[in-house]
């Protein structure tokens, strides 16, 4: 018996000592199973992380394609910009977010307070609105009136915005309306309307159309709103349209051009445009004549961009005026956009130009030069100078030097704006001298609401030279302006 209990015993040590010495390799594969369960485990969650990661990478791409094809390349190009006749304010026709016509910062505004045309499921969208003032007018020497007088201006204003799956277009009508106006024998009017439009061919060929019409009364003319131009996507008072006074009884301006732009890569663009230009000028009295002019003309531009702020530009141009003593001219140059901070940019071309003997005194270069400086939504500042081809008649000039300079400064409700132009022709013959012309126009407004404004200005314009009698006009103004929300339909 006591042999079976140290039998019993040497069985128990021997179990012992074999379970001590697998302990160690059980606990090592243990560990290694759980190291390996763990390696697995992570492995899985970065697979898992770098299917999410592309996932997300692949839903920006998708939106950042998205976003690019609903803003074309195009859509910073000049024929992509258009001024408001109502409100003077800068209308992109590319979609953007913003899509009503409220006038928040004064009646001339720019950048993220621009009007903007909402192209959301291609609806159709209504603009309207209006102003009426009461106007005083003063210095009337030489313009056809010889006593001071008060009169009300009416200015409604009417547009449309018609976009396509690969167009957009925007038309506009506004008229001034100066029904008690005795100084020209019963009321007068004004009248004018466009034509905006863009679109595409293909993903690398777009086009841009402008059309522009006025008829009416001379004096109603210098009593509506300023005529602007497009320039850095900033509108800019056009000296060469305003800075004119006409003895004239009814006037009739038309502007047509059409373009047609290759995307040739990433950073080089091609645009030619074509133009046709007419003014009609009716006598000042039934024993008077009127003049007529009607102009052709060409652009040819390539554009390289250096950097996403600097452009290099070459460009050519011909224009021709096809009645009375015919004129025909050419000429070409060198320019640059340069984008100096992200309020101020900078614009600069010239060159050498030629024209027959018949167009006047020589011309040896052609330039235009513009700096625009946003200080915000509401504040801004420009000067502009350049030298352009004119047919308007009886100004005695084919070519003019302009200097436009402007700011609009906006503080609360109140928004101060003010744009001056000097023009300086050169004569065509040696009897008559050349036009020359300035003139100011400082406002002020203020919002009652977004939509509602009381404003009040003075304007003044000062003439002399040319075919026409030289003259001094003054207008001081006030009065209630209407912009409500667009009507959407369709």
């Amino acid at each position: 018996m006591k042999k079976n209990y140290m039998r019993n015993w040497a069985l128990l040590a021997l179990l012992l000592a074999v379970m001590a010495l697998d302990s160690p390799a059980a606990l090592a594969q243990a560990a290694d199973s759980s190291r390996n369960a763990a390696a697995d485990a992570k492995a899985q969650d970065a697979a898992k992380n770098d299917s999410n990661a592309a996932a997300a990478q692949d839903t920006v791409d998708k939106s950042s394609s998205s976003s690019a094809a609903d803003e074309p390349w195009y859509a910073n190009s000049e024929g992509a910009y258009t001024v408001s006749l109502g409100t003077g304010q800068l209308i992109s026709l590319s979609p953007q977010p913003r899509t009503d016509q409220s006038i928040p910062s004064g009646e001339y505004v720019e950048g993220a307070q621009s009007v903007y045309l909402k192209s959301r499921d291609y609806k159709y969208q209504l603009f309207y609105g209006g102003s009426i003032s009461s106007v005083y007018t003063n210095s009337l020497g030489g313009v056809g009136a010889s006593q001071d007088l008060v009169s009300t201006s009416i200015n409604p204003y009417l547009a449309v915005f018609l976009p396509t799956r690969t167009g957009r277009y925007l038309l506009q009508y506004s008229t001034v309306v100066n029904p008690n106006d005795t100084s020209n024998g019963g009321p007068q009017a004004y009248h004018t309307a466009t034509l905006s439009a863009m679109g595409s061919f293909s993903e690398r060929w777009y086009w841009s159309a402008q059309s522009s019409g006025s008829y009416g009364s001379e004096s109603a003319r210098l009593q509506g709103p300023l005529s602007f131009l497009v320039v850095q996507s900033t509108p800019i008072a056009n000296t060469s349209a305003t800075a004119v006074l006409l003895r004239a009884k009814n006037v009739a301006f038309s502007e047509n051009s059409f373009s047609v732009g290759w995307l040739k890569s990433r950073r080089d663009k091609i645009s030619f445009t074509v133009l046709h230009v007419y003014t009609g000028i009716a006598g000042a009295s039934t024993n008077s004549f009127g003049s007529h002019s009607n102009a052709i003309g060409g652009t040819l531009e390539y554009v390289r961009s250096i950097t996403q702020r600097f452009d290099l530009r070459s460009y050519g141009e011909a224009e021709k005026v096809l009645n009375g003593p015919t004129c025909d001219t050419a000429g070409g140059g060198l320019g640059l956009g340069f984008k100096m901070t992200h309020s101020v940019e900078v614009d600069v071309r010239g060159g050498p130009q030629w024209s027959s003997p018949t167009c006047g005194a020589p011309q040896s270069a052609n330039f235009s030069a513009s700096v625009v400086k946003n200080f915000g939504n509401q504040d801004k500042i420009y000067a502009s100078v350049n030298r352009v081809f004119t047919t308007i008649a009886r100004l005695d000039s084919r070519w003019e030097d302009n200097a436009t300079v402007g700011f609009a400064k906006g503080y609360r409700r109140y928004s101060f704006i003010t744009d001056a132009g000097y023009l300086r022709g050169t004569p065509i013959t040696t009897v008559v001298p050349s036009y020359q012309g300035y003139f100011v126009a400082p406002r002020v407004r203020y919002k009652l609401m977004n939509n509602l404004g009381i404003n009040a200005g003075y304007r003044s314009f000062h003439g002399t030279g040319g075919n026409l009698v030289s003259g001094n006009l003054s207008y001081a103004s006030v009065g209630l302006e209407w912009y409500p929300a667009p009507v959407h339909f369709r």
